[in-house]
């Protein structure tokens, strides 16, 4: 007892099952309250372009329903990478300054001009700088798809789709009444009118195919990232988005000219309207299934390049 010195382990020592060091926990410490800080910040500056776009979502007849699901769908390309994401290494790369910069640049250009797709589209290189410079390059490459993913919830302003929604509805009008000739259904077709015996059918706005050939598109380009072919093979089922919207919107509004003709207009633009809402989305997974199964056929990708999706 006399003469000893009995040392007690501080919890600053390194012993195994000892708390962390305060050096250790301050970088973590400091880059959750910059992340944090972060947020906030651009929950502020994009809270109005944010808000004019949640509401181009919720319009009705809105060409941008599909808008909600972007984001998860964005999360999940992240999650489905995480492995890969994490064993990458992370780096702050000084690139991410620049690129901040041009997306501030760009924000106060939309702003100032008054357009809210250029506004709307900044938080794009503003995030991928972030990300740089949290994450480094090598991760942000890893998740580059999620990124620019997230443009196809960004509404194309009305000044632009009025004109395609105008000639996607005369043209997809035209050909299902030609299909309906050719089905010994007499209709003649007059801009969006669709007339037949006594009666006639009108093809509105929403019915002319511009909605469901944004929302295809989306989905076609998700098939292209996740379709185990070859690169050209991918371009192939990217390429075919618009075509195969196209064709599924023809399809039914010739079934709703079919159901027009033998039950009449009412029952066609009543329930069975909405019920055929459905069809065209059926009948265009179908044709993307067909499609790709024909091109994993002849253009399936190499052994390497499946194993890294």
């Amino acid at each position: 007892m006399s003469g000893q010195v009995q040392t007690i382990p501080t919890a600053s020592s390194n012993q195994p099952g000892a708390p962390l060091a305060g050096k250790n926990v301050y970088p973590y410490a400091l880059c959750a309250i910059a992340a944090l800080l972060t947020i906030t910040l651009l929950t502020i500056i994009y809270y109005v372009p944010f808000k004019r776009m949640l509401w181009v979502w919720n319009a009705p007849d809105t060409y941008y329903s599909h808008g909600f699901l972007i984001v998860p769908i964005s999360l999940f390309v992240v999650w489905v990478k995480r492995k890969e994401l994490l064993a990458a290494p992370r780096k702050t790369s000084l690139l991410g300054y620049p690129v901040i910069l041009f997306g501030a640049f760009t924000l106060i250009l939309g702003d100032f001009l008054g357009f809210n797709v250029i506004t709307q589209v900044s938080f794009l290189p503003i995030i991928i700088g972030l990300l740089l410079l949290f994450i480094g390059a090598e991760r942000t490459k890893i998740i580059w798809f999620a990124l620019f993913f997230l443009l196809l919830m960004i509404p194309i302003p009305p000044s632009l789709t009025q004109s395609v929604a105008l000639n996607l509805k005369l043209f997809a009008a035209r050909i299902a009444v030609v299909l309906a000739n050719a089905s010994t259904l007499t209709m003649v077709n007059e801009g969006s009118f669709i007339y037949f015996k006594e009666d006639q059918l009108l093809v509105g706005d929403v019915c002319g195919g511009l909605r469901s050939l944004i929302a295809l598109f989306s989905i076609g380009v998700l098939m292209a990232y996740f379709s185990k072919t070859s690169n050209w093979a991918r371009l192939t089922v990217l390429a075919l988005c618009g075509p195969i919207a196209i064709a599924a919107n023809i399809f039914r509004i010739y079934i709703l000219c079919v159901v027009a003709y033998f039950w009449g207009s009412p029952f066609a633009s009543g329930k069975f309207h909405d019920i055929s809402g459905v069809l065209i989305y059926a009948v265009a997974f179908m044709l993307f299934f067909m499609l790709e199964a024909l091109l994993r056929k002849f253009a399936s990708a190499p052994p390497e390049k499946e194993a890294t999706q």
